[in-house]
């Protein structure tokens, strides 16, 4: 099997990211100019002198495209990959302020991994990627990242890691602080 299908998927993918990315700014946009207009023409029509069943009119018309406005401005940003990617990684409701937080996934053969083991040196060819940063949060979005790296660990290192949480809670202090130490690996 070569690696020209997957190759071009992911060029799909990107390209596809990218048009979303671009559809969820133009309509955000949008949104923002048409409840723009929709607060100029309120005021407009509250500062002019009209007859009162003008102004009710036109009142209830400059609340719908301001409302209008703001809906658009809202599907804008949930069609846009990096939100939705925000809002995925969001924290609880009452998060505010530098959040650290770390997770994890599988490797596999078929990826060709080239990173080396952060433990012991070797290949990883299987094992886990975990993956950590340091984020500021707003009501548990994470609005900025600081940092943000990547540990590596081969099979047998990620196993006696993993046992080492099952066999006692007096066993949990040390993974903890090996945790701990994972998240002080210099970035990559």
């Amino acid at each position: 099997m070569s690696d020209a299908p997957a190759g071009v998927i992911e060029l799909a993918d990107r390209i596809s990211a990218l048009l979303y990315g671009i559809a969820g700014w133009l309509t955000v946009g949008f949104g923002l100019l048409l409840t723009g207009a929709a607060l100029t023409f309120g005021y407009s029509v509250a500062a002019g002198t009209a007859r009162v069943d003008a102004v009710a009119g036109a009142a209830f018309l400059a609340l719908f495209l301001c409302l209008a406005g703001l809906v658009t401005v809202a599907l804008g940003l949930f069609v846009n990959p990096r939100f939705r990617r925000r809002l995925d990684r969001r924290h609880g409701r009452s998060t505010f302020g530098w959040v650290r937080s770390v997770d994890q996934r599988v490797v596999r053969p078929e990826e060709n991994c080239l990173e080396r083991c952060v433990d012991c040196g070797d290949r990883v060819e299987k094992g886990l990627v975990r993956r950590y940063r340091e984020e500021y949060a707003l009501a548990g979005l994470p609005v900025y990242t600081r940092s943000e790296g990547y540990n590596h660990y081969c099979l047998e290192c990620a196993t006696t890691e993993l046992r080492g949480k099952d066999v006692a809670d007096s066993a949990s202090d040390a993974v903890t602080d090996r945790s701990d130490r994972s998240l002080e690996r210099v970035e990559r």
